[in-house]
């Protein structure tokens, strides 16, 4: 028989610790992937023990698989991480984040003089209040004839161009322990030949459709398009790529400015300390696990 006796300690159950928006207002998903209140705001919950153990697992940050789990059990309302898009993914981990350890961040970065760390503490909510918003599409013309819809990237696609790149890199590494160099210049062409196939990959993979005008046509089958990548002048690539890089700029403001306080300097003025602008990393692996 089925044990139906409430838990004494459900009261000491973790409890919703702030609420936020996410830039695609869900507008993109179905119930199995997110569930978003009429309010649009999502509930967000600290991390368990759980959690924190698992983002510090180096092989389920690098496939994803810390990031989905984690943002499945601080955010209820979620329930495929991985189909969500990578906007609303990392607005999301900055939640998480406050919620869990404050709203204050330590952030640090190298100061582009002098290259001394320069540190400072950002801020959860005010990150959050600079979100921007994800339109259901976004066109880019080719020519006068053809009109191509374009979609944000998912949490997926970012994951696979993130392993291909670490795994490209640790390739390059190995490079320089090979002494014969026609067999180094191969396998840097086969790297070259992965990386470009995992953009062209990506690129089409971002396209819902394209619409021949004059014939009122939409085309969305994937081979189709794939087809037309393949054979469309570079051009076409390079405008997908340029409203893709758009498109990421919605979420939200990574901006912040830091003092030098190395009295060498050569960036001072005077006995002021040298301010920059520099980006705040919210990578979810060095971001969760130096708290």
């Amino acid at each position: 028989m089925a044990n139906n006796t409430q838990n004494p300690l459900s009261a000491y159950f973790r409890a919703p610790k702030l609420y936020t928006s996410i830039p695609s207002a869900g507008q993109y998903y179905t119930p199995d992937v997110c569930e978003v209140p009429e309010n649009g705001e999502l509930p967000i919950f600290a991390m368990t023990a759980k959690d924190e153990m698992i983002m510090k697992n180096p092989d389920a940050l690098l496939n994803g698989e810390a990031v989905a789990q984690v943002i499945q059990s601080c955010v209820p309302n979620v329930k495929n991480a991985r189909k969500m898009l990578s906007s609303d993914i990392d607005v999301l981990l900055i939640a998480i984040q406050g919620a869990t350890f404050g709203d204050d961040i330590e952030v640090s970065a190298a100061c582009p003089e002098c290259e001394t760390s320069a540190s400072g503490v950002a801020s959860v909510s005010d990150a959050l209040a600079t979100m921007g918003s994800l339109e259901d599409l976004y066109s880019v013309k080719h020519g006068d004839n053809l009109e191509i819809k374009v979609r944000p990237f998912t949490y997926a696609s970012t994951i696979k161009a993130g392993i291909t790149n670490f795994q490209s890199t640790r390739s390059l590494q190995a490079l320089a322990d090979i002494p014969d160099e026609m067999e180094r210049l191969r396998l840097f062409n086969d790297n070259f030949k992965e990386i470009s196939a995992l953009n062209f990959e990506l690129i089409a993979d971002s396209i819902h459709s394209i619409t021949i005008l004059s014939e009122n046509i939409d085309v969305s089958d994937r081979n189709q398009i794939a087809e037309f990548l393949d054979n469309a002048d570079n051009s076409v690539g390079k405008a997908i790529e340029d409203q893709i890089q758009k498109i990421n700029e919605s979420g939200i403001n990574t901006q912040m400015q830091l003092e030098c306080e190395n009295t060498e300097c050569s960036g001072r003025d005077g006995d002021e300390a040298f301010k920059f602008v520099s980006k705040v990393n919210f990578d979810p692996v060095n971001f969760f696990t130096a708290s």
